[in-house]
């Protein structure tokens, strides 16, 4: 069984020999992995099974400094992650009538979508969005900024939400047509309790645009992967409703993972749920080993499980723990 269907199986909830995996990883964690290992292709060495292409090319401006497609400012910081600091908001100062939204790249979408399609590595593939909706906002705007806004502007916050929504559907319409698997939304909603609006707010603002971008990647057959990291437990029968097939990250410091397969493992696939934030930088290598059988059992019977880390590996890990669940989850075998 190739890699795909494994993934399209588990989404299916249905069991497969192996449960399907995926380790993402920071470049700083990925670069020292290949010096410990001595190996040039990390993907192949660890087995994964998920194809990302990214709708992301940054214009580099010197330093540690990039400016992205909505004129967004990044600097890159020395944290041990990829994603860096939000510098400069366009609509900061500047009225939402004086932004200009910028054209879909349209060119580099459709290559994306072309290096999916002549993939032959067997994994499950999806054209990736990031930053999407209310992430966008706040990086346009500032997160104090749209967070004032939700509560004391409903009709520009309404405005704007509806600029990016027309913005990703419009740049939809260029990629869904193509030969993959599915759509994976970044947008992070959560935080270590609750949401970050709250669920009024999010259901005000943020669900409306989101069931409407589901629905459109629903419409040509493929599957929504939706990643939003902290404690999204107040809509998650929202995101049901609407169509998510994936759920990613299920960070193990806010959801009983047990309870929350019993609870939706008939609905979802659940992807992550080993902790980088507390358990991967301080566990042994005997207890990556139990942790990562305990997960197999415990969420991945039945299908529904993507098994990996609950956010990208940071170089604050010790690459044997990596290693570690490597070996298990490409030894435990369903029957």
């Amino acid at each position: 069984m190739c890699m795909k269907q494994r993934v399209v199986e588990a989404i299916n909830h249905q069991q497969t020999e192996y449960t399907p995996w995926h380790f993402d990883l920071t470049t700083s964690f990925k670069d020292r992995l290949k010096r410990e290992i001595d190996v040039d292709d990390v993907e192949l060495f660890l087995g994964n099974h998920l194809l990302r292409a990214k709708y992301k090319q940054n214009e580099k401006l010197g330093g540690k400094n990039e400016r992205d497609f909505f004129g967004v400012t990044w600097l890159n910081v020395d944290d041990g992650g990829d994603v860096g600091v939000v510098t400069g908001f366009p609509l900061m100062e500047k009225s939402l009538d004086e932004y200009v939204f910028p054209e879909i790249r349209v060119e580099f979408a459709k290559k994306l979508c072309e290096e999916l399609e002549s993939d032959i590595s067997g994994k499950f593939r999806m054209f990736s969005l990031t930053m999407c909706y209310y992430e966008r906002a706040w990086s346009l705007r500032g997160i104090e900024n749209i967070l004032m806004d939700m509560c004391l502007d409903e009709k520009g916050t309404k405005a704007l939400f509806a600029k990016i929504l027309e913005h990703n559907l419009e740049l939809l319409d260029n990629v869904l047509d193509y030969d993959y698997e599915g759509v994976y939304f970044g947008d992070d909603w959560g935080q270590q309790q609750g949401l970050i609006m709250g669920p009024d707010l999010w259901r005000k603002y943020i669900g409306p645009g989101v069931a409407k971008m589901y629905e459109k990647v629903k419409s040509k057959g493929k599957f929504v992967i939706q990643h939003s990291c902290g404690d999204n437990r107040a809509i998650i029968p929202d995101l049901v409703d609407m169509g998510m097939d994936v759920y990613n990250t299920i960070q193990p410091e806010i959801y009983d993972l047990k309870q929350l397969k019993n609870e939706y493992g008939r609905h979802l696939t659940l992807y992550g749920g080993i902790s980088t934030q507390h358990f991967l930088p301080e566990a042994t290598v005997d207890e990556c080993k139990e942790m990562a059988k305990y997960m197999l059992d415990v969420v991945g019977h039945d299908g529904g499980f993507i098994f990996g880390p609950a956010h990208a590996i940071t170089p604050d890990i010790p690459c044997e723990n990596v290693l570690a669940m490597v070996d298990v989850v490409k030894n435990y075998k369903w029957f």
